[in-house]
């Protein structure tokens, strides 16, 4: 009795490239701020619901800082959230993948370094 092929296995889907010109700052300089970056979004539930999937600890705020019909976040970054190599230094591979997870959602206008002056 001959042998039955294999199944075919599903191709893993292609990692889609990170929307680096959504971001004003590299994987290098991700941690030069006073430990937050920030993004603007659209102001709606589907948005809301995603980022917080992606990131459950990113801040809604109130400020004004983006147009009409989003909302500004503030995304917590440091050594102590593992997102940042040290204060002032390099994201981790795991602080960078989560703002470009953040950066691919077309609800995400862009994102800035928070810097308090």
């Amino acid at each position: 009795m001959a042998a039955s092929p294999a199944p075919p296995t599903a191709a893993k889907p292609a990692r889609q490239p990170c929307p680096e010109e959504k971001i004003n700052f590299t994987k290098e300089t991700g941690c030069r701020n006073d430990g937050y970056v920030q993004f603007c979004a659209a102001d709606n539930k589907r948005a809301r619901a995603a980022i917080k999937r992606i990131a459950p600890k990113a801040e809604k705020r109130t400020e004004r800082h983006c147009d009409e019909g989003q909302t500004l976040f503030f995304l917590p970054v440091g050594v102590e959230q593992r997102s940042c190599v040290e204060r002032w230094g390099a994201m981790t591979d795991k602080g960078w993948n989560q703002v470009c997870a953040l950066a691919r959602l077309p609800e995400v206008a862009g994102f800035r370094q928070v810097i308090f002056e």
